[in-house]
């Protein structure tokens, strides 16, 4: 994650998401609109510092966070079970077709990359580059933040085409899906932009 990167790259490995860092970043991964990349990726990741998803969630919570697939009725029942929530909020979409899938292939990485379709696509992205083997990816996810964080974002943004939107509405609805968080990403973006 980012303190290996900054140790990788001869920064003060002090695990922190800063100016230094983020020039760093820009230089290895030739970042294009940086700020509106770390923007949006910050929030997704808290700084660059959350590796998976935590689906740890109280019931309460699970009623804010999935009104669509939680109610009264049912929430007592996967409140507080990881496994479950994965499966039933990422289960038979995103490509996830067996049991487990939803939990097996939930958020991981810097942009929070989800399903197993998305993994399979960011598996074939790396095979072209060379970076990692033939199912590498799919039978270790956790490989997704333990050895290629940033390049997990990098790869939505590749793959969506998001590098030349600029716009943070329409950027924080194509990664997010909604305007989740969209005040947080204009501040963060409108930070970035004075480091660049």
């Amino acid at each position: 994650m980012l303190i290996d990167f900054q140790k990788k790259y001869g920064l003060d490995a002090d695990g922190k998401f800063g100016p230094v860092t983020a020039k760093k970043i820009v230089e290895v991964f030739k970042i294009k609109h940086p700020a509106q990349f770390f923007g949006q990726v910050c929030h997704e990741s808290a700084d660059l510092t959350l590796k998976e998803e935590n689906l740890n969630y109280s019931a309460s919570r699970l009623l804010q966070v999935f009104p669509k697939y939680f109610n009264l009725t049912n929430v007592n029942r996967y409140a507080g079970k990881p496994i479950d929530i994965g499966n039933r909020v990422y289960g038979s979409r995103m490509g996830n077709k067996n049991a487990n899938d939803g939990y097996y292939f939930r958020g991981r990485g810097a942009i929070q990359l989800t399903g197993r379709s998305n993994y399979k696509a960011f598996e074939n992205w790396l095979l072209e580059k060379g970076l990692c083997k033939s199912n590498e990816i799919m039978l270790d996810p956790d490989l997704v933040y333990q050895k290629f964080y940033i390049e997990s974002a990098i790869f939505f943004f590749d793959t969506n085409n998001l590098w030349n939107v600029t716009d943070v509405v329409k950027l924080t609805k194509k990664v997010n899906g909604g305007t989740n968080g969209l005040q947080d990403r204009i501040n963060r973006t409108m930070r970035y932009e004075k480091w660049f």
